[in-house]
């Protein structure tokens, strides 16, 4: 068996997306070796939560955006629940896909991606026009922030219309409808 990387290394490993199992096989140690050190590390265990707050945190920093102050707001909440369900979390509610699907179909209706604009009309979570610099991100991405790599930058990304859950939640029902 090898060892583990340093600390900092590691940790770039899991806030890239890394699973345990994942850190795992690439040290080849156990998914226990990978668990303890980030608890020891402070990283607390709710990995999809984490991850969607850190992808967050990586656009608008909160000391920097307020963001806390508005993640309340019904579009934070959605992207939020939207972040979650990319990231490939099990565990959502019925009420978290629906707003995933909301957040999703919100996106795609008006070609927009959403940005936080504190102190602006209409603010703090705005829709603003897709450019191409957008890709198929659902957030416009702050220029002077690096952006995540791996699974967190890929959970940013529109899925594929075909693989979308958004058009198996009814607007009108808000239930999903059988496949």
């Amino acid at each position: 068996m090898t060892k583990l990387p340093e600390n900092p290394e590691l940790l770039k490993l899991y806030r890239n997306g890394f699973s345990d199992k994942e850190i795992s096989e690439m040290f080849d140690v156990t998914v226990q070796a990978v668990n303890l050190r980030l608890q020891a590390l402070g990283i607390k265990r709710a990995p999809f939560r984490t991850q969607a707050k850190e992808i967050l945190e990586a656009a608008w920093p909160a000391n920097e955006t307020r963001r806390p102050e508005f993640i309340h707001l019904n579009r934070a909440r959605d992207l939020y629940a939207f972040l979650r369900r990319q990231l490939g979390d099990t565990g959502l509610t019925r009420t978290q896909l629906v707003a995933a699907a909301r957040f999703e179909r919100l996106i795609r209706a008006h070609n927009a991606v959403l940005d936080l604009q504190p102190g602006t009309p209409g603010g703090p979570w705005v829709l603003l026009p897709r450019e191409p610099s957008d890709e198929r991100m659902v957030i416009r991405w702050p220029e002077d922030r690096d952006l995540p790599t791996g699974k967190l930058r890929e959970a940013l990304d529109l899925p594929p219309h075909s693989a979308s859950l958004a058009a198996k939640f009814s607007p009108k029902t808000r239930s999903v409808e059988s496949q």
